[in-house]
């Protein structure tokens, strides 16, 4: 962790959080909704503080409750089904977060596809997180050319249903940014990152301060690999200051971003 404040802080929510539930489980027993809100604070202070085994512990637990209280196949437990997929990337377990993947598209396929029946209800949200689900399982085997077209889906979705502005959208669209330039194609990152960039300067809740620090980091970066050096010496120096003000001079991401403006 670059601050061990915020590191102490997270391990003391889990420890209170980790309380609450075996009073929850004592009192009222784990299928009601009151041990799940509790289990799905847990499962992302788990995932907060990386640990991954604990994370996806809590969201295998929070799946079997959601479908206990819920049923199989009700929105909620589809939404309960993708996190435990995304805990399963977390942790590096691919092949069940691809298991994950298949079931929920194949009950989620959109209706204008052949061979489907009509009568079945199609839930698109679910298969829009399906999709970037999928991205991400492609982006953890560095598979860059099949993440990219869904990855533009998965952003045009997100602006048509919620907006252009909305904290889904800016996180497709930094998705799709991070593939750009892991494909080293940094003009059209760059492109991705200044969007991002303004729409944070105006909403200023859409991000952290390590959020930002590390956005600008990678437009310094773009700016150096398509040349714009001056500019880049520039990005580098704001977010080290800005390192150093909410960090300190010695947190991790202070020395990173010092190392990085010392090569410019």
């Amino acid at each position: 962790m670059d601050n061990p404040l915020y590191f102490a802080k997270i391990h003391q929510h889990i420890y209170e959080l980790e309380k609450q539930k075996v009073t929850l489980f004592n009192n009222k027993g784990p299928l009601n909704w009151e041990f799940i809100t509790i289990m799905s604070e847990l499962n992302m202070a788990y995932m907060e503080a990386k640990d991954t085994i604990n994370e996806v512990l809590t969201a295998q637990q929070i799946y079997q409750g959601t479908v206990a209280l819920n049923g199989k196949d009700d929105s909620l437990s589809y939404e309960a089904f993708l996190a435990l997929g995304s805990s399963f990337v977390d942790d590096e377990r691919l092949g069940e977060a691809q298991a994950v993947v298949t079931e929920l598209l194949e009950k989620n396929v959109p209706l204008s596809d052949t061979n489907v029946d009509e009568e079945r209800e199609f839930n698109y949200l679910t298969y829009i997180d399906t999709l970037c689900l999928q991205a991400d399982i492609f982006n953890k085997k560095e598979d860059f050319f099949k993440e990219e077209p869904i990855r533009i889906t998965v952003k045009e979705a997100y602006e048509e249903i919620f907006g252009t502005t909305n904290s889904q959208t800016i996180m497709a669209r930094a998705a799709l940014a991070s593939c750009f330039e892991k494909q080293k194609r940094y003009r059209e990152a760059l492109d991705q990152y200044i969007i991002i960039r303004s729409y944070l300067d105006i909403e200023k809740d859409l991000a952290t301060d390590a959020e930002r620090i590390g956005l600008i980091a990678h437009i310094a970066k773009c700016f150096r690999k398509t040349g714009n050096l001056d500019d880049a010496k520039v990005a580098y120096q704001w977010a080290l200051n800005e390192a150093v003000t909410f960090f300190g001079e010695e947190s991790s991401i202070v020395a990173k971003m010092k190392k990085l403006s010392d090569s410019q």
